[in-house]
């Protein structure tokens, strides 16, 4: 059985990587939007250019300077990449690639931590691997989002022709050029560490990545428990939980023990 976002509560605000429902209970967020708010739910200027780009008129999907822009800020992060492949949204993405191919689950396709160079594969910041994703024919890289309605970026390092990029608006182009800008900063100046302050049976730890060992009603189980000790993970088992780049050792305490308490260390 699967846990329902249902089961996460109504959130009220938020504050970097910590969650405040209606009733002011605060919760660090160990799921992270599945990645999209890696760098925490309120990225740093994100404001300044929704306001800035508004300014200059929120015109519809039309070409626009932001594309070379974006490409700039992509090929820095990624300079082994041939082509860059902007799509309004997952959906989008996958049927722009596997177009006219006979596939069973296209996003399936799309190997999530995979343990060799495959053709298509999901890159995640701070992952500690040593893979080659020059050698990918195609990966999506998981970069900061405002929601899980934004851009999707595939990445191709292959010839063969593809759907081109959708168009969409100068908001949601300087929007990503924002997230890739502050994504490749944290990178350069963030290191996660060991972090064995999770080390436990109940995941696998892989960087700042927990790949749970447990499923269904266990799993369920441990996701209201850790809801008791406010720490908010992902609604699914088959989602990686994320330990967030800052917390405090107080914000975990309760967790850990409970953790301890019904798994062991």
């Amino acid at each position: 059985m699967k846990k329902s976002s249902k089961s996460i509560p109504k959130i009220k605000r938020s504050r970097g990587y910590l969650l405040y429902d209606t009733h002011g209970k605060r919760y660090l967020d160990l799921f992270l939007d599945n990645g999209r708010a890696i760098l925490g739910h309120r990225l740093d200027g994100i404001s300044g250019v929704i306001k800035s780009t508004v300014s200059k008129g929120l015109t519809a999907a039309y070409p626009s300077i932001y594309e070379n822009r974006l490409e700039k800020q992509l090929r820095q992060l990624f300079p082994f990449v041939r082509e860059f492949l902007v799509f309004g949204n997952m959906e989008r993405a996958v049927s722009a690639l596997f177009s006219g191919k006979k596939m069973g689950s296209r996003e399936a396709a799309f190997v999530d931590f995979p343990s060799l160079t495959d053709k298509y594969g999901v890159w995640r910041p701070f992952w500690d691997n040593t893979l080659d994703w020059s050698r990918f024919k195609y990966f999506i890289p998981v970069l900061p989002s405002i929601g899980s309605f934004g851009p999707v970026v595939i990445c191709s390092n292959t010839d063969e022709a593809v759907t081109g990029s959708d168009l969409l608006s100068p908001m949601f182009y300087d929007i990503l050029i924002k997230s890739v800008v502050s994504l490749r900063r944290s990178l350069d100046e963030n290191n996660p560490g060991q972090k064995d302050c999770f080390d436990s049976p109940v995941w696998t730890r892989e960087g700042i990545y927990l790949r749970f060992n447990i499923g269904g009603t266990e799993y369920s189980a441990l996701f209201e428990e850790a809801l008791k000790c406010g720490i908010l993970l992902p609604p699914e088992e088959d989602i990686p939980g994320i330990i967030p780049l800052r917390f405090e050792s107080g914000q975990i305490k309760a967790f850990r023990k409970m953790i301890r308490s019904e798994y062991g260390s």
